[in-house]
């Protein structure tokens, strides 16, 4: 074999070893893409359902307080038992139109008898006086079991999300009220998080319920009735090329109350550009490996694995900035370690890009895009830019410092938001802001980061860290573990008032006052809960009423026939609610001297409405009653709110008491006040007195009435 034809035969099979390794690459390479497409997708549609889940239990509970504020209107109980339609027009109209501008997507809030008789509805206020129809499982529920219940619900215009609530009238079940919200408003914002298309679609045996709602076949089961117009193209024309260049995931339930499953949210992700995208980067690779054939002998000498990661590098790197991309990032996240994750995008990037045009906002993007590297070279962090104009900074930490990563993110916005960007043809500088959401975790980075930035957007912040350090989980389950032990205390009269002396000047007890307990009893072990444990989250839900009336109702008993006086706290709008009210003026007819009740302004909250406030005040001190202002000195009890409320005792704040002996400016403020009160007339107590010292300096400052451990602690006066 001649020299020439040794040559020959080695380039041959160098060209073949070539063109085998090119097709194998090839084919590996297109199978990574699809993989990576699908995965994208999947996490997409991941995140979706969490924060879908999220925004409806958020929701939720902002809709079951409007809800709950509706039901408690005055006289409104009183008209639906009397089925007053003009009583419940009057009363409801205007909650409903403040309703309606805080919620736009409210469609329905409606009033019905135990019968289902409609009393009233707010949004077609005309219209009076049909019969439920007994499939309205929700509504025959509610009249059933007389408690709220909430769900998806299938109508004849579209299916909304419904929230029912009883309505008692003197303890007595006389109707419910039911709201209905679309479904947009759980899902208004997830387009433009993930950049995804979602919409609604029903089992196809309940479409006939609807009358006259555009509907668009999905497969042998399902229908579409609500989505953006990509989805309905897509379903549209489900065999066009362009189809099967969209992805659909219809995983997330829209369930009923009884947790029947009425439909799903599909989430559509048209990932055509990523496939345009794809085939280019394919054509290239084959140019390239066109280049490799001709220069073979120096591929040959560095070997293939400078191809394998000249190929990698083409996966991995951002075309446009230099940076890491998206898939990058999912590697770098996928390790157990503990990772702090920066989380940015640039305000109104949009605007921009429109403005001035894509190459204008393609050099924006690669100038911030420096920016970023430059922030990561000098903090140890890695850089990627993973969407338009999302960025992302992520560095391995064991030990999160959270004033460290403040310092940090306060730097990035320092930085970014001082960069003076010069294109050529633009005689300004551009000048651009960010948002910015932190995370720090070992899983759900990226989620977390998500929320993180989307509340900073919502509470127009520059930035918001969300750490794991907070667990939102253990606090929604500690909140959920308390409700039940309040129920329990009440089902089983475990609220009780405790009692604790207040004393004149010679320390003689003239009245007590009654502070809420729960008596808690585990493994036959009792223990007694306080209220900073349990009265917020009480607060938050019905139960609070509950708590006051078991409170009243116990306390003014036990006192009716003693002789030294009751005094009893009221948050300020304890006195709008109709169910507190009747409970204390009942409490008030068993007593023969009403004037041995004293009634406790108590500030835990503000006044919603402080001339409705003197209105009740004036009512009741003509039943007899005695009034007193709580924790005077702090919050809404100022001086100009006590000459208007003329109370008969005040109650200085015990934060000035405690601290008397040893602080001049308390000193000073309790003899103010003891000063301002002997000139009206009103007599003065002191909270919080421990010892004998602080006992004989408010006795010479004038103080009349005392209260604390030095006299005693509260007390179970009722079982002793």
């Amino acid at each position: 074999m001649t020299v020439y034809q040794s040559k020959r035969n080695t380039l041959i099979l160098i060209i073949v070893v070539l063109a085998l390794s090119w097709l194998m690459g090839y084919f590996y390479l297109k199978y990574q893409l699809n993989n990576s497409i699908a995965e994208r997708f999947k996490d997409m549609s991941s995140s979706t359902q969490i924060l879908f889940n999220l925004n409806l239990i958020h929701d939720k509970k902002i809709l079951d307080i409007e809800l709950d504020r509706i039901v408690v209107a005055d006289n409104l109980p009183k008209a639906i038992a009397d089925s007053d339609y003009e009583q419940i027009k009057s009363i409801i109209s205007p909650l409903y139109m403040q309703l309606k501008s805080k919620e736009r997507e409210i469609k329905i809030l409606t009033f019905r008898s135990p019968e289902g008789v409609t009393l009233f509805r707010a949004h077609r206020p005309d219209f009076f006086g049909d019969l439920v129809n007994e499939e309205r499982k929700l509504i025959v529920d509610t009249n059933k079991f007389k408690r709220s219940f909430s769900g998806f619900e299938i109508g004849k215009l579209e299916m909304t999300y419904r929230i029912t609530k009883p309505i008692f009238y003197k303890s007595v079940y006389v109707g419910n009220v039911e709201l209905g919200i679309s479904p947009s408003r759980f899902i208004e914002d997830l387009n433009s998080i993930f950049k995804t298309d979602t919409g609604i679609v029903i089992d196809k045996s309940l479409s006939d319920i609807m009358l006259d709602k555009e509907m668009i076949l999905v497969n042998d089961k399902y229908v579409l009735i609500d989505a953006n117009e990509n989805l309905k193209k897509h379903f549209q024309h489900k065999h066009d090329e362009e189809a099967e260049a969209y992805k659909i995931d219809m995983s997330i339930p829209l369930n009923n109350h009884i947790s029947q499953t009425l439909g799903y949210l599909i989430v559509g992700f048209d990932v055509s550009g990523i496939v345009k995208s794809d085939k280019k980067f394919m054509g290239n690779l084959s140019y390239l490996i066109a280049i490799m054939v001709i220069i073979f002998g120096l591929i040959l000498h560095k070997g293939f694995g400078a191809v394998l990661k000249l190929f990698s590098e083409q996966i991995y790197i951002d075309q446009l900035t230099g940076l890491k991309n998206r898939e990058a990032l999912k590697d770098a996240l996928a390790s157990d370690d503990r990772k702090v994750l920066f989380l940015s995008n640039i305000k109104e990037f949009s605007l921009l890009n429109d403005f001035y045009g894509v190459h204008v906002g393609n050099e924006i993007l690669i100038q911030v895009a420096n920016a970023f590297e430059k922030f990561a070279l000098e903090n140890e962090f890695s850089a990627f830019r993973i969407s338009s104009d999302e960025y992302v900074l992520l560095r391995q930490d064991d030990n999160f410092d959270d004033k460290e990563y403040n310092v940090l993110i306060k730097k990035l916005h320092s930085d970014i938001n001082s960069l003076k960007i010069s294109i050529d043809g633009i005689d300004d500088y551009i000048s651009v802001e960010i948002y910015s959401g932190i995370a720090y975790s070992d899983a759900n980075t990226m989620e977390d980061a998500q929320m993180a930035i989307r509340r900073a957007k919502k509470q127009s912040l520059p930035y918001l860290m969300y750490s794991q350090h907070v667990d939102t989980k253990k606090f929604s389950q500690s909140v959920i573990e308390m409700k039940k032990t309040i129920k329990h205390a009440l089902q089983h009269h475990n609220v009780l008032p405790y009692f604790q002396a207040i004393t004149n000047r010679d320390g003689k007890t003239v009245k007590y006052e009654a502070l809420m307990r729960i008596v808690e009893f585990n493994d036959g072990k009792k223990s007694i809960l306080m209220p900073d444990s349990f009265l917020d989250i009480a607060m938050q839900s019905a139960l609070y009423i509950d708590l006051e009336k078991e409170m009243l109702e116990k306390s003014l008993h036990f006192f009716a026939n003693r002789d030294e006086k009751i005094s009893v706290n009221f948050l300020p709008n304890d006195f709008f609610n109709p169910a507190v009210m009747n409970t204390l003026i009942d409490g008030i007819k068993s007593f023969d001297s009403p004037d041995r009740i004293v009634v406790e302004i108590t500030e835990r909250e503000g006044v919603d409405d402080f001339a409705r406030l003197i209105t009740v005040v004036e009512q009741l001190r003509r039943l007899g009653v005695q009034i007193a202002i709580d924790d005077f000195g702090s919050g809404y009890a100022n001086y100009s709110h006590i000459l208007k409320i003329k109370p008969d005792y005040i109650k200085i704040d015990g934060s000035l008491v405690k601290n008397i002996v040893t602080d001049e400016e308390s000193k000073i403020l309790v003899r103010s006040i003891v000063n301002f009160a002997k000139e009206l007339n009103i007599t003065t107590i002191a909270e919080f007195v421990e010892n004998e010292d602080i006992y004989n300096l408010l006795k010479e400052y004038g103080v009349d009435e005392f209260q604390g451990y030095y006299f005693g602690r509260p007390e179970d006066l009722i079982n002793a």
